[in-house]
């Protein structure tokens, strides 16, 4: 029999899922009542607003959140007395109302922390709304609110398992997406068998036809490896078969309207135009394209400060508008469309557009000349501390919201870009893949080391002759078809070896890259060819090294890093031809050895991909108790290790290394997640020769520590 506090903690996850989906409910059929121009639609909707809350209060009785239970039961007074009175809410009503969704909101995200809300604050709320809120008013009631149609009133209701819908954790659709992609492996080296049993065969028919074994027993052979060859082929193109569909049912099963993403953009406009005094509405176009929720959760935040800029840094004051001869009422349009295995989110509106002169001044811009010099020029929006604001406001001014749209966009493998249109405004272009789970992708190799580029971002591959190079106005540029590009060495831009052993080639491979209509030329020591791979991120502790988008597991289960091919056409573009600028290694035939030590593969593969680059040899642990067979056995130079490891810590190491006779003087850096003044005390205090940490990580300054310490 399931325990009491069992069926308790059930419920209340439960009731956490159900209060997340109430309060967006709420908040939508408050904003529909309030652009509703029929009475008809505004009091259908606020019969349905009451059965909502009146659900919700129920629930919340049943798990005993009784602050959530207050404000519902609130909220049900008001919209019963409306209803009894047979009139419409009046704005104020609407925007105590609104609050009153806030908090429910901000309960749910308390309660998804595992934070239980604070039941006096929510009663204290809502003792404040009580008070604050004015009797109807008729007058009120009869203002004019902006037009809107009968489909837009239409509010969504939450699925039930009556309707054919179910809940499924997205864990568990997770790691089934991660079995398919595994599969997909398996299925790879399934064919190889079936090749390798060709050859078999066919040595075989050799031996026969030279005699080398009797005739009988070579024909046999020769038989049963046909038949084998044959099935192993048939039950390949069964399981493919079988993996696509699999792979497509998961990837259906993790999609979502794009609407789902537009979810709350309403009140954002309908808030900042308030403060700012403007006018505006929004239209969602393409709202019913399904998209991969893991994109939709990351875009919501890059579509909240794109539509929040849009209002503050474009729609003009009504006056302004009139003046242009524009409607009073901007508008703010996000729209999506998807073009082969990418999406295409579009937000743009009809305000005053971006001034290049005022941009040109803050940033002292020379690629404004040519072609392409304005929308070279507009990019320069999304770096940090560029804003065309006036001053700093609660809203603007400080040049971070870009900013973070772009990295959010490059954390999913995609683009942003602006443009100017040719009718007026601004548009804001954010082209994502449609899943994150895998990648289509092409590995080269750079010294050594493969890595991945997106393939959607490739135009070609071809080959470079020494003399088709150039260094023009202190960049590198190549004469190709398409003009001239310029080129990076991939090898030199990561520290792998001096840029200049390029030279001494008569011609090297280079992949032709494309993104946001710029184009470069990557230099790279050969293309080993292009396939599908499974995605995975390189997680929080890494999500500075903007270089990179993730890690591809390749299908030997090494790990093939992802390049960020933005961030390789910017390096491209502003990294100066001069040999001296590149890092050169070290001298190869006193290489120092160091030790890396942490228990994530991607880390591990990062920190050696850095330190290989500066010239050291590099051996790699997994734990500190292998790290310390490994110190015993074949010793070391320095050591860099994580803390938090399995079997034995990084401090557990840093002891046991201080504390051996023949190890004692071996260098140590913790290299770890832990910020605390109290933790890096601690780990110096045992020892360690330096401590730094994963969240603010820093190629150049890990390198300096190292030869530093070392």
């Amino acid at each position: 029999m399931m325990k009491s506090e069992e069926l308790d903690r059930q419920l209340l996850e439960l009731f956490t899922q159900e209060v997340r989906e109430r309060a967006a409910d709420i908040e939508r059929m408050l904003i529909g009542i309030e652009e509703a121009t029929e009475p008809s639609d505004k009091r259908a909707l606020q019969e349905r607003l009451l059965r909502t809350v009146h659900s919700l209060k129920g629930a919340a009785g049943l798990v005993q959140v009784r602050g959530v239970e207050t404000i519902c039961h609130w909220m049900e007074e008001v919209l019963a007395t409306a209803g009894n009175e047979d009139r419409s809410l009046n704005p104020r009503q609407l925007d105590q109302l609104l609050k009153a969704a806030d908090a429910i909101a901000e309960a749910a995200r308390q309660l998804a922390r595992g934070e239980k809300p604070a039941t006096e604050q929510l009663e204290s709320d809502v003792l404040d709304m009580e008070t604050t809120l004015p009797p109807a008013d008729d007058d009120m009631d009869r203002q004019a609110a902006p037009s809107v149609s009968r489909a837009e009133l239409a509010v969504p209701i939450r699925s039930t398992d009556l309707d054919g819908s179910m809940r499924v954790s997205a864990e568990r659709l997770d790691a089934l997406l991660h079995r398919s992609g595994e599969l997909l492996s398996w299925n790879v080296a399934m064919r190889r068998h079936a090749e390798q049993a060709s050859l078999l065969r066919e040595t075989a028919r050799r031996l026969r036809a030279h005699k080398a074994r009797p005739e009988r027993e070579a024909a046999s052979i020769e038989s049963g490896l046909r038949a084998l060859t044959a099935s192993m082929r048939r039950d390949a193109r069964l399981m493919h078969g079988a993996l696509v569909a699999l792979g497509q049912e998961v990837r259906h099963a993790r999609t979502q309207p794009f609407a789902e993403a537009c979810q709350g953009l309403t009140r954002v406009i309908r808030d900042v135009a308030a403060a700012t005094g403007k006018a505006a509405r929004l239209e969602v176009r393409g709202g019913d394209i399904e998209i991969d929720r893991s994109i939709l959760a990351g875009l919501q935040d890059s579509l909240r400060h794109l539509v929040r800029n849009a209002i503050a840094h474009g729609i003009e004051p009504a006056a302004e508008r009139r003046a242009a001869g524009k409607p009073e009422q901007g508008l703010v349009t996000v729209s999506a469309t998807v073009t082969g295995d990418r999406v295409q989110v579009v937000v743009e509106d009809d305000g005053r557009g971006l001034d290049p002169a005022a941009l040109h001044k803050l940033v002292g811009d020379t690629e404004s000349h040519g072609p392409n010099g304005e929308g070279q020029l507009l990019q320069h929006v999304f770096k940090p501390g560029i804003s065309t604001a006036p001053r700093v406001t609660k809203l603007s001014g400080r040049g971070i919201g870009l900013d973070i749209v772009r990295s959010a966009v490059e954390g999913m493998r995609g683009t942003a870009t602006v443009a100017r249109p040719a009718e007026a405004g601004t548009a804001f272009t954010l082209t994502l893949p449609l899943t994150l789970a895998t990648v289509r992708a092409l590995e080269v190799v750079a010294s050594g080391h493969v890595f991945t580029i997106d393939s959607s971002s490739v135009e070609r591959v071809i080959r470079l002759a020494s003399h088709e190079i150039a260094v023009e106005e202190e960049r590198a540029v190549a004469t190709t078809r398409d003009g001239k590009l310029p080129v990076i060495d991939l090898a030199g831009w990561l520290g792998l070896r001096p840029t200049a052993a390029i030279s001494a080639k008569a011609s090297v491979p280079a992949v032709i890259i494309g993104t946001g209509g710029r184009q470069a030329a990557l230099l790279v020591d050969e293309v080993a060819g292009e396939q599908e791979l499974l995605a995975r991120s390189l997680g929080a502790r890494l999500r500075n090294v903007r270089r990179y988008c993730g890690g591809m597991i390749l299908p030997d289960g090494q790990i093939a890093l992802l390049l960020n091919t933005t961030v390789l056409i910017e390096a491209a573009v502003e990294r100066t031809a001069t040999p001296d600028a590149f890092p050169q290694p070290a001298d190869r035939t006193t290489r120092r050895k160091v030790l890396v030590v942490d228990d994530s593969k991607y880390i591990r593969s990062l920190v050696r991909l850095i330190l290989d680059g500066a010239g050291y040899e590099v051996a790699m642990a997994a734990s500190g108790s292998e790290a310390l067979a490994h110190l015993s056995d074949h010793g070391a130079d320095i050591v860099v290790a994580d803390v938090d490891m399995p079997n034995m810590d990084g401090f557990e190491l840093t002891e046991a290394i201080r504390g051996s006779e023949r190890l004692s003087a071996v260098p140590i850096v913790l290299f770890t997640g832990r910020e605390t003044p109290e933790d890096r005390l601690h780990g110096l205090k045992l020892g360690a020769s330096a401590y730094v940490t994963k969240s603010h990580f820093d190629a150049q300054h890990f390198l300096e520590t190292v030869r530093r310490v070392g």
